[in-house]
């Protein structure tokens, strides 16, 4: 048996039935409507005796039979799709909606022949002496309208189609036995997943055509977003939109003047009639180019303005965004965004909205005189202008697609090459120059496929606009000579018409060739507009700036995972205090989550469970420059920029004197190497330090941290790079600030861990030992075990330094230097050999 269906399910599927029948009985009623109308206005009323009369005396010049016959062929098309949409009511819509256009096509065919039919009858006698022909030539028109109306009606209906519905009984034939009987054979679970499965198919089926229909709605949002951004130029706007009326509307009058000069030739033979149009042409002229070259200069002059507006607003923009945003994207999408999205963005307002509006501007004026000279000859270019736009609509909906897709290839490939670039050494040093230069041919190669669709449909769309504007031209030459054999118009004014006509075609290339240009804007503009939308998942806006920082850090049963893995939890219920005048030092193996720790006090990211706390408050509680000026940090890669020393030193700082920025480098070992560079603290270190050893960045990087003399101070290996002697001064000078500070120190040297007030020991994410050196050597736990394997080289087994998440299965080999202490043997702790230790 069919399981019966819910009652909300059972609820929609009448509600949707309902709608499918007021539909299919709309179109029958229309179809009716249609016959009844179009049998009265070709009869004149109620004489059917002229069917009979025209039908054996059929004369095309004359007769509107054939008019009459176009309701047969809408009938036809509108009863075929009720039928189908009522015997398939599943299947039945979305076959509808995609012969959508192959039906408007047919409409515009009729619309042009009944418009043709005009020219015919009017040949005969003026269109008012013929009221039941006029009407009839109407009605055919709307009614061809209408037919593309309720086909897209019938197509609709398969958006509100009801999950998992199919034909049934007498309603659906064939088809609903088929599927009844399907059903019936499948029972229990199977029946089930059977319908899972279709209502899968059917839901993303649903969500594509909704996304269709968004993405078309959206373009017009888009670009009107654009002109907001323009608002602040309105006056500069509105400079160059009069500017641009004047130049279209003296080029409007020039075909006509042309005309005029023609006919004073050729008609009155006298060069009085034929000067006064030629210095009317050369005014004309001249005031056209002051006004485009005024027009071209204030849109060059918007475009430099929204591009700057653009850019600003997009930087900062990204500048608020939580610290999970750029680990989420890569810096050659942001990157790709905020220079060549921005820039064809900008294009969008000043070059394709200045085209487009002169070219309709000047296709209003030019039509205007067409029409005034012979609504004859303008229902020919008329006839045309249909079937130029439908395929220009096609071609531009195709377009934007392609370039969507070309701007995400292009930004995957600008991600490759920054991503070589900006580690040419590592590159360079695994001799893979090659491989990367194949990897970025290879996205090229797929940006490049879509380049070819895209030439490929831009040929046969100006193959198809150019058959369109010559049939067009013909057409107007042919119907005009007859016109002007007939003795209806002079031979000037078909000239100027035929002008007009050429110049028209102009004006609608360069809107197609904008529309084309739009789209392409307006896909770059979307990919902008989502990271101007985006909102901080993890904002900034915390608002406590005590006058006074004890510098109290608490770590309170902290539960916490990557945005970008949220289902691995780095740190597990970890709790440590950081109290002032002590250091503190984490230790562990790669992978416990030390620089997660890091990372959650500098408010970096939120802890899923759990405070990290700063003088009893929560840390994101904190104004952001407040924050950051109270707890300071030295990673273990410092990353300096591509300015002077000083600014490096004094990096997000304002007014330091000279003096403050010698005593920080003092105080970090730096100011001796600084000084002896030719320009000092002017010296430039190159893109991210470049310019600068490994050890020299990081005496930088301490200056920097200590000129701000933070209550908090954060170590992540801040002394990896320095060599012995180097670690000795810089060490001293840190042991000289720690006593009036809090000093979290993650350290990879024996030297300073053993120092620390408090060692903290995690381990897979959690707190494994805390305690001083002395406490923890003697419990030997994991951190005794650590000590040794690193001092004294002994194999302390792999299930206690590498945790379940794995660092690798082989130990790593001791790395030693030589002590910077005094002789051979010292006392206290001095003497004891200096390695890298490696967690």
């Amino acid at each position: 048996m069919l399981a019966p269906l819910p009652r909300g399910d059972r609820k929609c599927t009448l509600q949707n039935n309902m709608g499918l029948k007021v539909a299919v009985s709309c179109t029958v009623s229309y179809v009716l409507l249609d016959l009844v109308v179009t049998t009265v206005l070709y009869a004149h009323g109620a004489h059917l005796a002229v069917f009979r009369e025209e039908a054996l005396n059929f004369n095309v010049l004359q007769s509107t039979l054939d008019l009459w016959g176009t309701v047969l062929l809408r009938a036809s098309l509108l009863l075929g799709a009720s039928v189908g949409v009522s015997w398939n009511r599943r299947d039945g819509p979305p076959r509808v909606a995609k012969v959508s256009p192959l039906v408007l096509f047919v409409s515009l065919i009729l619309i042009t022949y009944a418009l043709a039919k005009l020219l015919m009858l009017t040949e005969l006698e003026p269109a008012t002496h013929q009221p039941w022909s006029l009407s009839l030539i109407c009605w055919t028109c709307a009614s061809s309208l209408g037919v593309v109306l309720l086909w897209t009606l019938l197509g609709n209906q398969s958006n509100i189609i009801p999950i998992g519905s199919s034909s049934r009984g007498g309603e659906g034939g064939r088809g609903g036995c088929e599927d009844t009987e399907r059903l019936v054979e499948t029972a229990g679970e199977e029946e089930q997943e059977v319908g899972c499965e279709r209502r899968k198919k059917e839901e993303e089926e649903e969500d594509k055509e909704e996304g269709r229909s968004h993405e078309n709605s959206s373009s017009g949002a888009t670009l009107g977003r654009l002109l907001g951004y323009c608002r602040k130029d309105s006056r500069l706007l509105s400079v160059a939109v009069l500017f641009l009326i004047i130049s279209a509307v003296c080029e409007a009058f020039i075909p006509y003047y042309y005309g005029k000069a023609i006919d004073g030739i050729v008609v009155h033979q006298s060069m009085e009639y034929f000067a006064k149009p030629v210095v009317t042409l050369s005014v004309l002229a001249l005031a056209s180019s002051l006004a485009m070259g005024v027009r071209g200069g204030v849109f060059t002059l918007m475009f430099g303005k929204l591009n700057l507006r653009l850019r600003n607003h997009l930087f900062r923009t990204l500048m608020r965004q939580e610290i999970a945003f750029f680990d989420d994207n890569h810096t050659g999408d942001i990157i790709s965004r905020l220079s060549a999205d921005t820039t064809q963005v900008s294009d969008l307002i000043s070059v394709n909205i200045n085209i487009f509006m002169r070219s309709v501007i000047k296709g209003v004026g030019f039509s205007a005189f067409m029409l005034g000279m012979s609504w004859k000859l303008t229902l020919v270019a008329v006839m045309g202008l249909p079937f130029i736009g439908l395929v220009s609509k096609f071609y531009g909906d195709y377009y934007k697609k392609l370039t969507k897709e070309v701007q995400t290839i292009l930004a995957e490939a600008n991600k490759v090459a920054e991503e070589t670039i900006s580690a040419m050494r590592t590159v360079r040093s695994f001799a893979n120059e090659g491989g990367e230069a194949d990897s970025y041919y290879a996205k090229l190669l797929v940006m490049f496929q879509l380049n070819k669709k895209q030439a490929l449909a831009y040929s046969g769309y100006a193959w198809s606009s150019s058959i369109s504007e010559l049939a067009l031209e013909v057409a107007i030459l042919y119907y005009g000579g007859h016109l002007v054999v007939t003795g209806q118009m002079s031979g000037g004014t078909l000239i100027s018409f035929f002008i007009y006509m050429l110049e028209l075609g102009e004006c609608l290339e360069s809107i197609a060739s904008v529309y084309t240009g739009l789209m392409q804007g307006v896909g770059a503009a979307e990919k902008v507009f989502e990271y101007l939308d985006r909102k901080p998942k993890h904002p900034a806006e915390g608002t406590e700036a005590p006058d006074t920082c004890a510098g109290v850090v608490e770590f309170q049963d902290i539960t916490f995972a990557y945005p970008t893995r949220p289902d691995v939890d780095i740190l597990k219920g970890v709790s440590f205090t950081l109290r002032p005048g002590e250091v503190t030092a984490l230790v562990g193996p790669s992978g416990s989550g030390k620089s997660s720790c890091v990372s959650l006090l500098e408010n970096f990211y939120l802890p899923q469970k759990g405070q990290v706390l700063l003088d009893g408050k929560p840390v994101h509680a904190f104004r952001h420059d407040y924050l950051h000026s109270k707890v300071g940090l030295v990673g273990q890669e410092p990353v300096l920029f591509a300015r002077t020393l000083e600014e490096n030193i004094t990096y997000g700082l304002t007014g330091v004197p000279r003096e403050a920025v010698v005593q920080a480098a003092i105080k970090a070992n730096a100011h001796d190497f600084i000084s002896g560079l030719p320009t000092g603290y002017e010296t430039s270190v190159g893109e991210k330090g470049t310019q600068l050893s490994g050890g020299q960045k990081q005496r930088v990087a301490i200056a920097r941290a200590l000129i701000r003399s933070p209550r908090v101070l954060i170590l992540d290996e801040a002394t990896s790079a320095l060599d012995a002697e180097s670690e000795h001064v810089v060490q001293t000078a840190l042991n000289g600030i720690m006593r009036e500070h809090t000093v979290l120190v993650v350290a990879h040297r024996l030297s300073t861990v053993e120092r620390a007030d408090n060692i903290v020991v995690i381990d897979r994410g959690r707190v494994a030992e805390q305690g001083s050196h002395t406490q923890l050597m003697a419990a030997g736990g994991l951190y005794c075990k650590l000590v040794q394997r690193q001092v004294l080289g002994i194999e302390t087994g792999a299930e206690v330094l590498n945790p379940a998440e794995g660092v690798g299965g082989r130990p790593r080999r001791r790395q030693s230097s030589s002590s910077s202490g005094g002789g051979g043997g010292g006392g206290g702790g001095g003497g004891e050999p200096e390695c890298n230790m490696n967690y």
